[in-house]
């Protein structure tokens, strides 16, 4: 699968690399979301302070980093 694609004024640079903010939709889980960013589970869990990667809500937003 590929990385998806990503327009520049949706990123941000911070200290350490880029960020794009996500906003959680209904059917989302965190492991498509990984592919699709090519990122793991467990950056992201880590990236955003969640504890249990089964409980994410709709409208939750989510940093993800590159």
């Amino acid at each position: 699968m590929e990385k998806a694609m990503l327009k520049d004024e949706d990123l941000s640079t911070v200290q350490g690399g880029t960020q794009l903010p996500y906003i959680i939709k209904g059917g989302d889980t965190l492991g498509e979301l990984a592919r699709k960013y090519g990122c793991t589970v467990e950056q992201i869990c880590q990236w955003n302070n969640i504890k249990n990667a089964d409980q994410i809500s709709v409208g939750q937003k989510l940093i993800i980093k590159f």
